[in-house]
């Protein structure tokens, strides 16, 4: 599919350079402080919030479209597509951090839990004497602060933030590393064995490839391309002027359909990003996608109807019922498992080679040797635990809790390989899964404590490290890049991002204060966790057996399917879909994947191949013309006052 994309690709390119380093790290900082500008100060489009990375598509688009030719015709050279890669690389690694993936959500938290205590919700009694202090801000004034803004001219408190930030940073940078290390075993059985196609990463390498003496690549050079990038653009752009210009009349194309007498409604909205990836899929996955979404709205609407549940929907899951959401949950263990199982004589021969028994076991075109990816992944597991103890957990509850964000990482990342969704969250969040697991009262008032004090990083997990660096180690095997080189440009990434990130939303925080700003950092996240913290420690139970019992049920039926699949050559419906629950995001686009299936399905019944691939650079037009028209409004609304919304 992707043979013809990029130069060279018979030999490794030296992609990772230092001008391609330099450019990508250039961007990493437009995207960590233009996030948190965008969605605090204009409340427009998040455009790095969503596995979509939808800030790197637009700044590659400008680099494509505008700079590379510049560059080339002043000086004569320009980015060669190895460099290109390694740019975007860097940048969809950096979308996975300022916004909903950590900072955003981390720096609102740290003195929130003091900020919106109040005598009727009794934190005072019920959280506060159970914070690690180390963890969090205590001085009461900066804390008003920042929420509330600081006097003008005043300058921020660093001295009170650099121990929280340097600790939260070295533990999430912790994190991310075991999971470059989990990526460096698993990236064989993915890419070589299983052959995912990993459709997030299809565009860059058609903007990044082979342009025979040409200014642009073939995509931008196909007419098609331009007619799907005109569709969003001029929605967009009269929505846009609408929100300027009342006369001008605003485009709907969202509607609804209430279900089941009322019960449930089934959100009919075309989000043209996840329509144009969707056409990239195989059938079965996309069928997969939108018929399980479709099922979930039924059964949580029999639900309502009857009145019956296993308990409240679960936070992050809805508006899944509780049995959908662990259904879903049951059916990512499975996947998890059943990923490992298929690689377990790969992970064998890892293990071998990592304790010298198999040298034969070539593994220098990975990031990192076998052995050292082992040693990290237990070293930072080790430190990981060590850490959640620290917090307030105990060591069963720490490891439980740290494996089945390990096993929801490795989850979510399969699921964006696969089916390649811009958006999308954990069927269940690992802190609540915890809770149902080991019950509230085992846990006690510490252990919850700490759980909710980690929500930021593992809880609404729209976007995070480990599922972007998997699409960018799928553009770096096609880009035949250097990957011992791509992880330490990588890793520059990370840091450079999380120090901007980290800036940039204080800084805003404590100039305009954080409860008049957009996002729901500063407000929703806060006051829900808090909420969730304080109704647990009031309300201690043992575990919840009816979600366990449906999370086995879930696991069941992803097995069933999974064998039905593979022992039945043309069984229509893919199993992944199964492991998607009915989250926010979901909610939103499955009509979306569904109209994506549906004009794949007919294309390919009256066209075939040929018309397929006729049609894919309008498709890939739909999801340039989406975040390039979002990218554009949100710089005319910095200056303009407005705030429009494109994205999800």
């Amino acid at each position: 599919m992707v043979d013809h994309l990029l130069e060279n690709k018979s030999s490794i390119q030296r992609g990772v350079t230092v001008r391609a380093v330099s450019l990508g790290l250039l961007c990493c900082l437009v995207i960590a402080c233009g996030e948190a500008y965008g969605v605090l100060v204009v409340r427009g489009s998040p455009m790095a919030a969503d596995y979509s990375a939808g800030a790197a598509v637009f700044l590659f688009f400008i680099i494509t479209l505008l700079i590379n030719p510049l560059a080339r015709l002043f000086t004569g050279t320009c980015l060669h597509g190895g460099e290109m890669a390694t740019v975007y690389i860097m940048m969809i690694v950096s979308s996975a951090i300022p916004s909903w993936g950590f900072v955003m959500n981390l720096i609102p938290f740290l003195g929130g839990l003091f900020y919106y205590a109040t005598p009727e919700n009794d934190w005072a009694n019920l959280i506060h004497p159970h914070l690690s202090t180390w963890m969090i801000i205590q001085d009461q004034q900066a804390i008003w602060k920042l929420f509330e803004g600081a006097e003008r001219h005043e300058s921020v408190p660093w001295s009170i933030w650099h121990k929280p930030m340097l600790l939260w940073g070295l533990f999430v940078m912790n994190i991310y590393f075991v999971t470059l290390c989990i990526l460096v075993i698993l990236r064989k059985p993915w890419m070589e064995h299983e052959r995912l196609i990993f459709p997030l990463s299809i565009l860059p390498l058609e903007l990044s490839a082979k342009k025979d003496g040409k200014w642009l690549p073939p995509l931008l050079r196909n007419y098609l391309t331009w007619i799907g990038f005109s569709i969003p653009l001029l929605i967009n752009s009269v929505n846009g002027l609408h929100a300027y210009f009342n006369f001008v009349p605003a485009i709907n194309i969202n509607s609804y359909i209430s279900i089941i007498r009322n019960s449930m409604t089934l959100q009919l909205e075309p989000h043209f990003e996840v329509i144009g990836l969707s056409y990239l899929l195989s059938l079965d996955v996309s069928l997969s996608v939108w018929f399980f979404a479709l099922l979930a709205n039924v059964h949580t609407g029999i639900e309502r109807g009857m009145g019956w549940s296993i308990g409240p929907s679960q936070p992050y899951s809805m508006p899944a019922s509780a049995s959908v959401a662990h259904l879903a949950q049951g059916a990512m263990f499975f996947l998890v498992f059943s990923s490992l199982w298929s690689a377990r004589r790969h992970l064998k021969d890892v293990i071998l080679k990592a304790i010298g028994y198999r040298t034969e076991i070539d593994d220098s075109n990975e990031m990192m040797s076998y052995r050292t990816a082992l040693i990290g992944i237990v070293l930072g597991s080790m430190l990981a635990v060590f850490w959640l103890a620290q917090t307030g957990l105990n060591f069963v509850s720490a490891l439980f809790y740290f494996s089945l964000c390990i096993i929801t990482f490795i989850g979510l990342a399969r699921v964006i390989s696969q089916a390649g969704l811009a958006y999308g969250v954990s069927p269940v969040a690992p802190p609540v899964f915890t809770v149902n697991a080991l019950g509230s009262s085992s846990l006690g008032s510490e252990g919850l404590t700490a759980l909710g004090l980690n929500f930021p990083w593992s809880a609404d997990l729209r976007t995070f490290v480990m599922a972007s660096a998997a699409t960018g180690l799928k553009i770096a095997e096609v880009a035949r890049l250097e990957l011992r080189r791509l992880f330490w440009a990588i890793l520059a990434a990370i840091v450079v991002t999380l120090v901007a990130a980290f800036w940039a939303v204080t800084s805003l925080a404590y100039k305009y204060g954080g409860i008049n700003l957009g996002g729901w950092g500063f407000g929703g996240l806060t006051q829900l966790t808090g909420n969730w913290i304080a109704h647990n420690i009031g309300s201690p139970e043992q575990l919840h057996g009816w979600h366990l019992l449906y999370t086995g049920f879930g696991g069941f039926f992803m097995a069933l399917l999974t064998y039905v699949k593979a022992r039945f050559v043309g069984f229509p419906v893919h199993p992944v879909g199964l492991a998607l629950g009915l989250t926010y995001p979901i909610s939103r686009i499955w009509f979306s994947v569904f109209i994506a299936w549906l004009l794949k399905a007919v294309i390919l019944k009256y066209g075939g191949a040929r018309a397929y691939q006729i049609l894919r650079p309008f498709f890939l037009g739909l999801v340039l013309g989406a975040f390039v028209s979002a990218g554009v409004w949100l710089i005319i609304d910095a200056f303009g006052g407005m705030s429009n919304w494109f994205t999800l």
